[in-house]
């Protein structure tokens, strides 16, 4: 079992899971699409909103100034058309609001309202807090470690973005079993 879970990963038990990190990186997006992680699992069950139009949220209310739509989308790393969607949703509910941009005519600018950060600061903290209770598995030395190695990925995935020449994606294809067996079979 892997220390500090409870035996299950997804659907499967920890002892049945692959442990090279492509599949536990498959578990992970696997686990995010059917909405079992539970901060965005509550982040829409509290808001009724997607992950990406909180953290848009977040960052609107954490620029300090107002942003124009593709700045948004930048940080929120979404595409410009599902910001468009994600921001036409936080303006009906009222939480941002478009104005024209004085800098460009053909522009808008978004703003948080007071609605909208009241919405924030209990959706932040509310994050911390759920975030807190599922790092308690882990030992304090655990967490600092964790965050040391999350950290060495993060900085080597900007490294390898960065590269201006990337090597075409190539290699060999490492089929499960169950994928394995001829067809018919």
């Amino acid at each position: 079992m892997i220390a500090g879970t409870s035996g299950r990963i997804g659907t499967k038990t920890a002892r049945d899971h692959d442990r090279r990190p492509e599949c536990l990186t498959t578990e992970l997006r696997h686990n995010r699409q059917n909405r079992r992680i539970a901060p965005l699992r509550f982040i829409r069950l509290t808001f009724g909103m997607p992950q990406a139009a909180a953290t848009a949220l977040a960052v609107i209310d954490g620029a300090g100034e107002p942003l124009t739509p593709s700045q948004v989308s930048d940080r929120v790393l979404i595409a410009s058309a599902t910001m468009t969607a994600t921001l036409d949703l936080l303006e009906q509910r009222g939480w941002i609001r478009r104005m024209p941009n004085p800098a460009d005519r053909r522009s808008v600018l978004v703003e948080i309202t007071p609605a909208g950060r009241a919405t924030t600061d209990q959706l932040l903290p509310g994050i911390r807090t759920l975030e807190r209770g599922i790092l308690s598995a882990l030992t304090p030395d655990e967490r600092a470690h964790l965050l040391d190695m999350l950290a060495k990925v993060l900085a080597r995935t900007t490294e390898v973005a960065a590269d201006q020449q990337p090597e075409p994606l190539s290699g060999p294809r490492v089929r499960p079993a169950r994928l394995s067996a001829p067809a018919g079979s």
